[in-house]
């Protein structure tokens, strides 16, 4: 039997007899008219949305009369239920860790509605500490259902609050926040969350995905899974069993940002970062910059001090830079140490000129002594005589003007001009082989200098050390970025920066320990050129010279004290690099074997 016979059609499905079985089929279908049918689908459907409109209005009168209590208990499962995994620095110190406060609703609406009501204002005031003008200030918006009178009550004010027993009027609810233990201690590494608690800036955002329990985490995890070292159980594992580690050392952390503080006041900076990163590893050991915040109050600071200038902002790291052409030089056979250049003072590039520092003139001099005096002219003769080519593939070799792939979100990528760009010139090259006219974040000028210590293998620079799932440490390995430089021009590079050291005004920086560094002071462009007197001045380097453990970058920016490298930046250097030592255990050179 065909479905035209079965269902003659879907009014009619109330029948399951074939049509042509029933002797009364046409009077059926004279009875079934279209008006008749039109009526009674309108009935059915008056009465289905009388029903869904009467279930909402119930819904709508429940929650109004006792919302507060069912919105409290659903908060406080909630909170119960989703979490945030905590991290460490590398000794088990606690940065990072969910909390729990109360917060203090009411419901205007309501109020408004009750007789009783406005006598409940001064004992609601009185409970929740507040004075009863901004009480009554909240509850006047009566157009409102919910509003908050405290987002960080303590417990006592919210049990106040329920000894009211109105819970239809106001009421407490717990709320997981995210807390910063060490306070503004690595504020720019650690981040913080968002009062959804979904991170925002730094660690906590790069690992949003992995912190957060209320996501499934499908990637692999790197290596083996080792067993976590006693040190870090004191806080780990968390409720949410998904953790960090970081390569971060808590007290050297703090005293980079007290030797920060007090050289950008002694030296009447405008901003600074300090950062020291492990040549071996890529891991950051401390990163500050000045001005910071404390992540446990982010919104009473402006937006732009959230950013972490160390990898967003570029800037013209001016001498720092002749590192990387003494390298390209070095590495393409074009110069040896002991290479003998002319300096008049001056190189002319068609119409415009190079000069030195000072507008000193040196003579002859190799070109070990090249770098030590710091001679613009003599860089930029060996980076015109290499060829632009050349020059600027090591320049990229050395990971300028891309990114350094570091676990922290927001990184700049620097700017780089060079051939076919129509906005580069043959003496856009010159400058650039002394930092000037090309831009880098700090973190891509650490890391190149990181790539020579550790005998010219490029590394992702790194943040976290290991991830902890369940207890179990799986360590995120070294990653290779790249070999700009052969392992022998590593060590002839380091040996010419220890000359510029020892050459120096202070050749005892770290005393009991060579270093192997340079100094750099930058002019800021304007819209006029390189006119104005303000400078950046940094200084970078590594020790020990002959077993690199630790980098350090010292960058002031506006200094009013002096506008020369070797004044400001340096000092600080010493300070930090003693620390270091000290902190991190690294033997000085006379107890090597």
């Amino acid at each position: 039997m065909s479905r035209e016979t079965r269902w003659k059609s879907y009014d009619d499905s109330i029948a399951p007899v074939p049509m042509s079985d029933r002797p009364e089929a046409e009077d059926a279908r004279g009875a079934a008219d279209p008006k008749h049918l039109l009526a009674s689908r309108a009935r059915l459907l008056i009465a289905v949305f009388l029903v869904i409109t009467l279930l909402v209005i119930a819904r709508l009168v429940h929650w109004q009369l006792f919302g507060g209590a069912s919105d409290a208990d659903a908060t406080g499962s909630q909170a119960a239920k989703i979490s945030r995994g905590r991290f460490v620095d590398r000794s088990g110190l606690l940065l990072a860790a969910d909390n729990f406060v109360w917060e203090i609703y009411a419901n205007p609406w309501q109020f408004s509605r009750s007789n009783t009501a406005s006598a409940l204002v001064p004992e609601l005031a009185q409970a929740s500490a507040a004075p009863v003008a901004d009480i009554e200030a909240q509850l006047a918006q009566s157009h409102l259902t919910v509003v908050t009178l405290s987002k960080d009550a303590p417990e006592a004010q919210c049990q106040a609050v329920q000894a009211l027993q109105k819970p239809e009027l106001a009421w407490c609810a717990p709320r997981r926040v995210r807390a910063y233990p060490l306070g503004p201690l690595a504020a720019h590494i650690v981040g913080f969350t968002n009062y959804s608690l979904v991170g925002v800036y730094g660690v906590e955002a790069s690992y949003d995905p992995w912190l957060r329990d209320d996501l499934p985490w499908t990637q692999r995890l790197p290596g083996k899974s080792e067993p976590m070292p006693d040190a870090w159980q004191l806080y780990l594992p968390s409720p949410g069993a998904r953790d960090l580690v970081l390569h971060l050392d808590a007290p050297l952390q703090h005293l980079v940002e007290k030797h920060l503080a007090e050289a950008l006041s002694f030296d009447e900076a405008e901003a600074g970062t300090i950062i020291v990163m492990d040549p071996r590893t890529g891991g950051i050991l401390a990163l500050a910059n000045q001005p910071s915040f404390d992540p446990n109050h982010y919104s009473d600071v402006d937006q732009e001090t959230w950013v972490n200038s160390a990898v967003s902002q570029i800037y013209e790291p001016g001498s720092v830079f002749k590192l990387i052409t003494m390298a390209a030089g070095l590495d393409s056979g074009q110069i040896t140490p002991d290479t003998v250049f002319e300096d008049k003072g001056y190189l002319q590039i068609g119409n415009r000129f190079i000069r030195n520092a000072e507008l000193k003139q040196y003579g002859q001099l190799t070109v070990r002594d090249a770098l030590a005096k710091s001679v613009n002219v003599v860089t930029a003769q060996i980076c015109q005589d290499m060829g632009a080519e050349t020059f600027y593939r090591y320049v990229h070799k050395f990971g300028f003007g891309k990114l350094t792939e570091v676990d922290l979100n927001f990184e700049g990528y620097g700017i780089v001009t060079e051939p076919g760009n129509p906005l580069w010139s043959c003496f856009d090259q010159a400058a650039n082989s002394f930092g000037q006219g090309i831009s880098v974040t700090t973190l891509q000028m650490i890391n190149a200098v990181a790539a020579i210590a550790n005998g010219g293998t490029l590394l992702q620079p790194q943040v976290v050390k290991g991830l902890i799932k369940d207890g179990q440490v799986y360590y995120l390995p070294p990653r290779v970025l790249g070999y700009p430089i052969t392992p022998e021009t590593a060590r002839t590079l380091t040996e010419m920066m220890v000359y510029t050291i020892d050459n120096s005004a202070y050749p005892d920086l770290a005393p009991g320990y060579q270093v192997a560094g340079k100094s750099g002071t930058a002019e800021i462009p304007t819209e006029q050129g390189y006119t104005s007197q303000d400078t950046i001045t940094s200084f970078v380097g590594f020790l020990p010279a002959a077993d690199p453990q630790i980098v350090i970058l010292v960058k002031l920016v506006k200094p009013k004290r002096s506008r020369w490298a070797e004044h400001v930046a340096v000092p600080v250097f010493g300070q930090v690099a003693g620390d270091a030592v000290r902190i991190l255990g690294i033997p000085p050179d006379s107890q090597k074997p």
